[in-house]
């Protein structure tokens, strides 16, 4: 529901805007200002109240827009020449993530922006976040897809109206991508729940043992000798879990291509089954191994994400047949595919990554311009012809756990049609 007020606990708004939170989600905000851990953090304060006055009107959340109306920057501000939007958003996130551990970590709810967009995501907190796992915490950036539903409750509540008067959207390879694949697409959201339940497994169940469920007997027994283990196994049954990854990549789709939005349908990894791959749209986010249905294609690539590197299975000459991560990690790896559904009806778009950065600069990448014009110099494409199947091999820099840039570093282009072959 979107709500018409006026936001008198903010010194820093005098007009009314339409917000798309509720009185609840409003509290939270308030508090979060008037906590200690914002004490001293004006300007984030500030940042933080502008994001989700606009909560409603998604299309005002630009880097432009916030950094004339926030850091009061010119009408002409460039964000590619000063980079306060995005440095106050990371400062913004990390002050977030410390209020929810410490003063706020009873609330019951908890605020994000995720990485690549300025959207308020609400959502309530996740118990497994703190559960152990061999001495342990499950990752921050778990959440569920109550989280996702929130950025699409954001979008589908703009109006078509309000649709038409946005700006031309720009020219990205997911651009091409949805425009080349009418109807509607599916967004597979990683099973995050799946990786740590390989390590009580001891390796991750194959396609057809994830998609019937059969490997639970064998992880209820083995978790079944360690009363800890038996309960956060129970935990990871039964939840819904993706990464934070996934929904960065879904909000800046949303904040790009806002025209396409009605058409993205949300289905998590657990209900997923091989026969929905036989007609229709996907894009699918990570490898195998928090993503199954990434396998279903996977062995009709060259690039491959294995045991924490990206395998190059028919390199050239002189190429390198393996691209690991540096340690400590500076960088990632990952690899973007446009393939053929199972009966080549259809097109699936693939980002995986071998961490959450690489998953996460490969979603940036298919999302910018620039990565449109390297990959059409690269795969020979000229503009306003159809893209054929092909696959990318990204090689990303990160900084503090965010990826930062991503270059095309090997490349295939697949001539004819291209059909999965099933594992």
């Amino acid at each position: 529901m979107i709500h018409r007020q006026k936001l008198h606990w903010s010194k820093h708004l005098a007009a009314d805007v339409t917000t798309g939170i509720t009185p609840e989600q409003e509290a939270l905000v308030r508090r979060i200002s008037g906590s200690r851990t914002l004490g001293r953090a004006a300007r984030l304060r500030k940042l933080l109240v502008d994001i989700v006055a606009h909560a409603g009107t998604p299309e005002e959340l630009t880097e432009q827009h916030i950094g004339i109306r926030v850091f009061g920057r010119g009408d002409g501000y460039n964000p590619a020449d000063d980079n306060i939007v995005r440095a106050s958003a990371r400062q913004l996130r990390s002050k977030l993530k410390e209020y929810f551990e410490t003063e706020g970590r009873n609330e019951t709810m908890v605020l994000d922006i995720p990485k690549g967009a300025y959207l308020p995501v609400f959502s309530p907190p996740i118990p497994e976040a703190r559960a152990p796992i061999h001495d342990a915490s499950l990752p921050w950036r778990w959440i569920t897809p109550m989280t996702v539903l929130v950025v699409f409750t954001s979008w589908l509540a703009v109006d078509n109206a309000r649709l038409r008067t946005l700006s031309i959207e720009p020219d990205t390879l997911m651009g091409q991508f949805l425009a080349a694949s009418p109807g509607p697409v599916r967004f597979v959201l990683t099973d995050s729940a799946l990786p740590h339940m390989n390590t009580i497994l001891g390796g991750p169940p194959a396609l057809e043992q994830y998609s019937s469920r059969a490997f639970i007997p064998e992880g209820e027994r083995i978790a079944g000798q360690n009363p800890t283990l038996s309960r956060v196994w129970r935990g990871l049954l039964d939840r819904q879990i993706t990464s934070l990854a996934d929904v960065g990549v879904l909000a800046r789709l949303l904040q790009t291509h806002p025209s396409s939005a009605r058409r993205i349908e949300l289905r998590h990894a657990k209900h997923v089954r091989t026969r929905d791959f036989k007609t229709g749209h996907f894009i699918i986010t990570g490898s195998h191994i928090a993503n199954p249905w990434a396998a279903l294609f996977e062995p009709g690539l060259d690039f491959v994400p294995d045991r924490g590197m990206i395998v190059d299975r028919h390199p050239p000459r002189g190429a390198p047949s393996e691209y690991r991560m540096d340690v400590p990690p500076r960088r990632d790896w990952a690899v973007v595919a446009w393939v053929r559904n199972l009966t080549g009806t259809g097109s699936v778009l693939m980002a995986s990554g071998i961490r959450f950065e690489g998953t996460e600069g490969a979603g940036e990448f298919l999302l910018s311009s620039d990565g449109l014009a390297e990959a059409r110099r690269l795969l020979q494409v000229a503009p306003g012809a159809a893209f054929p199947s092909f696959e990318l091999l990204l090689e990303t820099s990160s900084m503090e756990g965010t990826a930062k840039a991503s270059r095309i570093v090997a490349w295939r282009r697949h001539e004819g049609s291209f059909v999965a072959r099933v594992r």
